[in-house]
């Protein structure tokens, strides 16, 4: 090769040579601005969404705030003493129908309840994020739990009242019972000495009271009170009970089916009450036949008879139906033995059953003492002609 050719490919060998560095420098050189901004305009974003956040907070802080000062006066159940006058929640629960409360003055207790109730779940869902404020929180936990309590007090001593076997409701939501649901039984309104417990029963589309047993039944004067007080406080029970799913569904809250079948049919009780009440009368009452003599009868009835009148002189006559002795066992060795049967008393009305047990306590030696009193059946009283 000539050397000027060769030295001609060596100057341009140089000069590419030369060219190529300033470019190599500038595309690192760019490589690092793009850095440059791209970190620039990450800054730029995080302090956009910090910005956008404080003034988010700022926001819901004004918000809060204006919430706080706006909350609906807090009812005594939600307060920190929870009394009324004095009286505590379970007490007030106990003894609504007994108190001078207005129907009026009940219907405002549950707005403030559930205007209250309401404001603490929107608060209490706006009150949230790491930084909270602790204070309101408990606050709001506190007088919630209060309310809970409340309506548990109402839904327990509601569900005393109420008793049904079998509720039916139709297409249109109207519910209808169509069996029996339990009246003061075993509680504060039965007058003292009465029948263990009242029904409500359906005869001919209209309730009458009826015994445990399902028989009906008429009620004394004494009773008939208690009945008047136990259904209005049924009515009074439905002031805070009627319509309450649809404020919790509102606000997102769960019930139980146990609260729902009692919410529904609160009204029902209610106003099958009011019915027996108008229709109580001596033609309610189903008559049964006398109870039948057992084996045991004839061998113990006078002194059987002579422990009842001593307890009651009202007693005219005694039914022992157990053709045996009934022996009670503690592990291997008999504690006591007893026979059962009915004692009788009479009204006006006819002669009235009502079930009895008398017992003999084991003295060791296969003997045993004196016959005692054993106390009360679990069957209803019941009238035989």
């Amino acid at each position: 090769m000539k050397a000027r050719t060769i030295k001609t490919l060596l100057v341009a060998a140089i000069t590419m040579a030369a060219m190529s560095v300033p470019t190599t420098a500038n595309a690192q050189l760019g490589g690092l601005v793009k850095k440059a901004k791209q970190k620039a305009e990450q800054v730029v974003e995080k302090k956009k969404e910090e910005v956008k956040k404080e003034a988010k907070k700022t926001k819901e802080d004004v918000k809060m705030s204006a919430l706080e000062t706006q909350r609906p006066p807090l009812p005594w159940v939600m307060a920190p003493d929870g009394t009324y006058n004095g009286i505590g929640m379970e007490e007030f629960v106990d003894r609504m129908a007994e108190m001078d409360i207005t129907e009026d003055g009940l219907k405002e207790l549950k707005a403030q309840l559930d205007a209250r109730f309401k404001h603490n779940h929107v608060l209490d869902k706006i009150n949230s994020g790491p930084d909270y404020d602790v204070k309101l929180w408990e606050s709001i936990q506190k007088e919630n739990e209060r309310y809970w309590q409340f309506y548990d007090k109402i839904s327990s001593w509601t569900l005393v009242l109420i008793n049904s076997t079998k509720v039916t409701e139709d297409a249109d939501g109207a519910v209808s019972v169509s069996t029996k649901g339990s009246l003061m039984t075993a509680n504060k309104y039965r007058a003292k000495g009465s029948a263990q417990g009242i029904t409500l029963v359906s005869r001919n589309g209209k309730y009458v009271f009826a015994t445990l047993g399902g028989q009906g039944s008429y009620l004394s004067a004494a009773d008939l009170e208690g009945a008047k007080k136990c259904a209005k406080q049924m009515h009074l029970f439905q002031i805070f009970t009627k319509d309450i799913h649809l404020l919790w569904d509102e606000v997102g809250e769960k019930y139980s089916n146990t609260q729902k079948y009692m919410y529904y049919n609160q009204n029902v009780y209610a106003n099958a009450a009011d019915q027996a009440i108008a229709q109580n009368s001596p033609e309610n009452i189903d008559y049964k036949a006398m109870p039948k003599a057992g084996a045991m009868h004839s061998k113990f009835k006078a002194e059987a008879l002579a422990i009842a009148k001593a307890d009651d002189p009202k007693v005219i006559d005694v039914v022992i139906t157990s053709n045996d002795w009934d022996v009670l066992m503690k592990g291997l060795v008999p504690e006591r033995r007893n026979i059962y049967g009915y004692i009788i008393t009479q009204d006006n009305l006819g002669k009235i059953c009502s079930e009895r047990v008398w017992t003999q306590k084991y003295q060791g030696d296969g003997k045993y003492g004196k016959l005692k009193a054993g106390g009360v059946g679990v069957s209803s009283d019941f009238y035989v002609k």
